[in-house]
């Protein structure tokens, strides 16, 4: 681990709240690492639900402190075949099991290299078949905080499962595509449409006034304000940098009649 590492620690679950999981895991994490600045991202991505986790996890390590260990379990096939593995970046690591559930950092990020986490002894004892993230997750995350080199935790592995995710991409001269990718407590609509794409498209028309579309609606894509807006139904770009549809005091979800899955346009004006 970087010398200048921060203890900051991210979990990402589909645990929930109502049974000790979650309490279970942070023991584990700071039996090994009492200095652990525990960071709880999420406990409620919909259980087994990979995909969904891939896009929290995304969203969540974008404004985090360098070098944060970001640990993600939703694993429905623990115990099974598929591997443990540490995901390094520029960064940033992410630990977790190798079912797609870090997609978004291999499609978006850096990926420096992968490594299957295969060195037992960095493990708790006696090793679960049903709670990786307890006896094999957080242990090499705390071992790893610590300044255990990652070489040593396991091989590089090239072959690691990477998901089909949805990318935002320029359509035309004039339209960035994308589609609704969660909807948040709010009921506002979280896309995989990027900030850096929208100034990409800025770039190259020379334009930097945008709307949206989505369901046959056509919206205005505000800044400054927040959700102060005038308009009922307006696009902003949140602040993990990705776009938004929403509405003032109410959910875009329930207004628009739209959810996840559903396609979105940005188009320079």
């Amino acid at each position: 681990m970087a010398a200048d590492a921060a203890s900051f620690l991210a979990l990402y679950t589909d645990f929930g709240s109502d049974d000790p999981w979650v309490g279970e895991l942070k023991a584990s994490l700071w039996t090994i690492q009492p200095q652990f600045k525990i960071l709880d991202m999420t406990h409620a991505i919909p259980s087994h639900d990979v995909a969904a986790g891939a896009f929290a996890v995304y969203r969540g390590s974008r404004n985090l402190p360098p070098w944060t260990i970001n640990l993600g379990v939703v694993d429905p096939g623990v115990g099974g075949p598929r591997r443990p593995i540490l995901v390094i970046t520029e960064n940033s690591y992410f630990i977790g099991p190798d079912n797609g559930l870090f997609s978004f950092i291999y499609q978006h990020d850096p990926v420096s290299r992968v490594i299957h986490l295969t060195s037992s002894h960095y493990f708790r004892q006696p090793l679960s078949e049903t709670f990786h993230a307890r006896d094999v997750f957080a242990p090499v995350a705390g071992w790893l905080s610590r300044g255990i080199d990652s070489a040593k935790f396991g091989d590089e592995i090239e072959d690691f499962v990477r998901l089909p995710v949805p990318v935002d991409k320029m359509v035309g001269e004039s339209l960035v595509k994308g589609e609704v990718m969660a909807v948040d407590r709010f009921g506002n609509l979280i896309t995989n449409i990027r900030q850096s794409t929208l100034e990409e498209l800025s770039q190259k028309t020379g334009k930097t006034k945008f709307r949206a579309l989505v369901a046959g609606h056509e919206m205005p894509f505000v800044r400054g304000g927040g959700y102060t807006q005038e308009a009922p139904v307006f696009a902003l770009v949140n602040s993990s940098g990705l776009v938004e549809i929403a509405c003032c005091a109410s959910a875009a979800t329930e207004v628009l009649g739209v959810g996840k899955g559903k396609d979105v346009g940005v188009m320079v004006e």
